[in-house]
């Protein structure tokens, strides 16, 4: 005997109805919405005008009249798509155009690859997105040569064939250095953009402040969320300096977390070739704390200290405690934990400490952390802004110097001060003590007993409430004396008050 289980049909409806839900759930959406009509993208084109940005042109045919049509782009590797509306005149067929800007409020760098895409809509609400495409950002006054180089694509011009594969074999094992030292499987693609002389590179360059422009104090730029850098000449060191950057920020898997400068700045000059290192005895009096030095800033006279001081850290980082825990410090950032909390974790100072024992003194007892790892990098909550990294120069060389001198953390041949070496022993010297109120600063602070002002609220409160209880009791004693003596009394109608 066969059986057969029959479903209510109110349940078999709701089945139907959810699975068609998923399904649904599952498509993607049209390209276009055909009710009233249709919307046809018959050309698009693109033309690169630098300096100004990327111009672009679409052409579109409609059953029904174009309403809007929005040009939406970002650098590629960005997480934010900005856009802008399209100026055509509205019909059945209409031919938009519009630039992407590259401005400072939204800087793309010389080299980098701009992706971009259309939203048209008809005055019907049928909309279409074109797919995205990309186009690189190119200035095209001098004809570019590339050569590969591990994960770096190198585009310069006007560069002898020779020098240049000369460079390129050093830069190889540069490279396979920082990768080694981060411990990298894989490097993504990035590309370096060099000029040859200051005017062209300076031009290129984001604007920081007019000073720094004016003074020619930073030589290279790198910008790791478009993949990519810009310098001034072959210089071995800017090209490894701003690699280093963008190798180091592939190194940090969270994207929440925010790298102090120091630290950026310092690794990525520890990395360039046969960089000098000096030691704190000469730093120490004459730089600000770790905790100040979360952002690059300054005049072009006292860039150059911030990055021998951040350099002269990193290396006691890694050569007083090796390279594993360096490692070990930099996965604990990688996983989303602060910098500082990273730091007593691996090491067991935070940065009280780091400068304390960079500079030789008593390592004081860490301040109170909150342990707790800070939230990995959803990637719809990271910043949209991005901070250039950048190589410095020395604040006495001329723009006209620019290409060939050497970094501000590398002092001219024969002037280096006392106490410098090229890679120094961590105890070699002896740092200058400090005074007794700045080495009270480094202890954490002693709690002292609570002004007694900070319960006067609760004074208030208490005072209110007595206040209340002797009222109540005044009128329970007059309801009492009232009751034995009849109430009628007039002893106390002088307590009255008439209107």
């Amino acid at each position: 005997m066969r059986h057969t289980v029959r479903l209510p049909r109110t349940i078999l409806a709701l089945a139907i109805a959810l699975l068609a839900i998923l399904v649904t759930a599952e498509l993607p959406p049209p390209e276009a919405d055909a009710a009233g009509g249709s919307i046809n993208v018959v050309r698009t084109s693109r033309d690169v005008n630098y300096p100004s940005g990327v111009g672009l042109s679409i052409t579109v045919e409609s059953e029904q009249e174009i309403d809007e049509i929005r040009v939406y782009y970002r650098a590629a590797g960005s997480r934010q798509w900005g856009y802008a509306y399209a100026s055509f005149e509205p019909g059945t067929t209409v031919v938009a155009t519009q630039s992407v800007p590259v401005s400072e409020a939204t800087y793309i760098a010389p080299g980098a690859d701009v992706e971009y895409y259309f939203e048209i809509r008809d005055v019907a609400g049928n909309t279409v997105k074109t797919a995205p495409a990309k186009v690189e950002y190119l200035d095209k006054r001098f004809d570019w040569k590339r050569v590969s180089i591990g994960p770096l694509e190198l585009i310069y011009h006007d560069i002898d064939g020779s020098r240049v594969e000369d460079a390129a074999r050093q830069l190889r094992e540069d490279l396979r250095r920082v990768e080694d030292l981060l411990q990298l499987q894989q490097v993504r693609p990035f590309k370096g953009l060099i000029y040859n002389s200051y005017d062209d590179a300076n031009a290129a360059f984001p604007v920081t402040s007019q000073t720094t422009t004016d003074h020619g104090t930073f030589a290279g730029y790198a910008f790791p969320e478009q993949r990519v850098f810009i310098g001034q000449g072959l210089d071995r060191r800017i090209i490894v300096h701003e690699s280093t950057h963008l190798m180091f920020r592939d190194a940090i898997r969270s994207r929440s977390v925010d790298i102090p400068a120091w630290l950026n700045e310092g690794f990525a000059t520890y990395m360039e070739p046969n960089v000098r290192v000096r030691s704190a005895r000469n730093l120490y009096h004459r730089t600000p704390h770790l905790k100040a030095m979360g952002g690059l800033s300054g005049t072009p006279e006292t860039i150059p200290l911030f990055y021998q001081k951040s350099v002269s850290v990193v290396a006691h980082l890694i050569e007083t405690y090796g390279e594993d825990r360096f490692r070990a410090f930099l996965g604990e950032v990688s996983s989303g934990r602060a910098v500082e909390q990273a730091l007593v974790s691996v090491y067991g100072f935070d940065d009280h400490g780091l400068d304390a024992s960079w500079a030789g003194l008593a390592i004081p007892d860490p301040l109170p952390q909150n342990t707790a790892p800070q939230p990995s990098a959803g990637e719809a909550t990271v910043p949209p802004t991005v901070q250039p990294h950048s190589w410095v120069l020395p604040a006495t060389e001329t723009p006209a110097q620019a290409v060939s001198v050497v970094a501000s953390t590398r002092p001219a041949p024969g002037a280096a001060a006392s106490g410098d070496s090229v890679r120094p022993a961590p105890q070699a010297t002896a740092p200058a003590q400090r005074s007794p109120e700045q080495s009270q600063q480094l202890q954490p602070q002693q709690q002292d007993s609570p002004s007694p002002f900070i319960f006067f609220d609760a004074w208030i409160l208490a005072g209110v409430a007595l206040l209340a209880l002797a009222a109540f009791t005044a009128r329970f004693v007059y309801s009492r004396l009232r009751r034995r003596d009849g109430g009628g009394d007039d002893r106390w109608e002088g307590w009255r008050f008439d209107d």
